[in-house]
């Protein structure tokens, strides 16, 4: 039996009512030799439903069921360990893509021999009270990227200037088992796609390439994961910038570069995420969440980082309320 050509990824959560149009966008893929690999993530919806029912019309589609509800990071993982394709994409559950998606980014590895290719994507922002979706065109990066340039990378995926999708990328599945890149478990750590992307682009510098078309459409509704607090908390929020400061650190970044990089990103996300606790929790369970922030080092050094004389044209660039709360900060984590 021929092995897949692509093996896509997908987590089942909560898919709600967008599930069958991005199944529909799989299955009616132009590369036919693909395998469609849905991981049941403990669904609440009836996804699960869907998904056995397409496993019964598509042999290509495999299903995994996780025990308990693991997030899009481990199940990611979960997906990877079976995945038999030359190339592992990844899908989320509530998007769907053009039908030649696959092909084209397949196609451009092979005949350039890359490890790495995306391509360009648009978001759709849903509304309920407009009749017409909004929806943009992104170009990714929207500026020019030379790949080799390792410190341009780590810098733009730090100060937030990245948006680290993955679902736009295919992966050559020997060099991420290569590498031995994976996910983080995102049950304990958000943004844990910008440390796999992170690591991708750190690994290859050399073969990676773009498919300029607009292949692939993001959804943003209500009950996207990146906006639901559990997965956003201040706490993972925390996380994911300690692991970002120490992959930095283990790259020859200096600190000082680093806290560079980091600071005026790192306030941003923590007044967001504590903004977020203040209107989801009544006031005492929205303090002890916000007090965890006094218990990162990293966190205080990026606050005195800001108050530093020489960098205090960061510090300005913020907006008011922002540099309140990191004055609010510096005075609540000073010794």
């Amino acid at each position: 039996m021929n092995l897949p050509k692509v093996s896509i990824i997908i987590p089942v959560y909560n898919a709600g009512c967008y599930f069958e149009k991005c199944l529909d966008s799989l299955i009616n893929q132009t590369l036919k030799e693909i395998e469609i690999i849905l991981v049941i993530d403990c669904p609440t919806d009836g996804s699960d439903k869907i998904a056995e029912f397409y496993c019964s019309i598509d042999n290509r589609i495999k299903l995994i069921y996780n025990e308990e509800n693991l997030h899009t990071g481990l199940s990611r993982n979960r997906g990877m360990n079976i995945a038999r394709g030359k190339y592992i994409g990844f899908h989320d559950h509530d998007d769907y893509c053009e039908p030649n998606m696959y092909e084209l980014l397949y196609q451009k590895a092979e005949q350039e021999k890359l490890d790495v290719v995306r391509c360009n994507f648009s978001c759709i922002y849903t509304n309920k009270t407009d009749s017409e979706n909004k929806i943009e065109k992104y170009n990714y990066p929207s500026t020019p990227t030379n790949t080799s340039d390792k410190e341009w990378i780590y810098e733009n995926v730090s100060n937030g200037n990245i948006s680290c999708v993955i679902w736009n990328h295919i992966y050559n599945t020997d060099f991420l088992r290569h590498h031995n890149i994976i996910f983080l478990d995102s049950r304990s750590i958000c943004s844990e796609d910008s440390l796999f992307f992170l690591e991708v682009y750190h690994s290859n510098t050399h073969k990676v390439g773009i498919v300029p078309e607009y292949l692939y459409y993001h959804i943003f509704h209500a009950t996207n994961t990146g906006k639901i607090y559990d997965y956003r908390s201040i706490k993972n929020r925390i996380s994911f910038f300690e692991e970002l400061y120490v992959f930095l650190r283990q790259n020859e970044i200096g600190e000082n570069k680093c806290l560079t990089f980091l600071s005026e990103h790192v306030i941003k996300s923590l007044y967001t995420g504590s903004r977020q606790a203040l209107l989801l929790f009544p006031l005492k369970r929205a303090i002890a969440e916000i007090r965890c922030i006094k218990k990162s080092r990293l966190i205080k050094k990026c606050i005195n980082f800001l108050y530093k004389k020489e960098n205090s044209s960061i510090l300005l660039h913020l907006k008011p309320t922002i540099i309140a709360f990191s004055l609010i900060l510096k005075l609540s984590t000073k010794k």
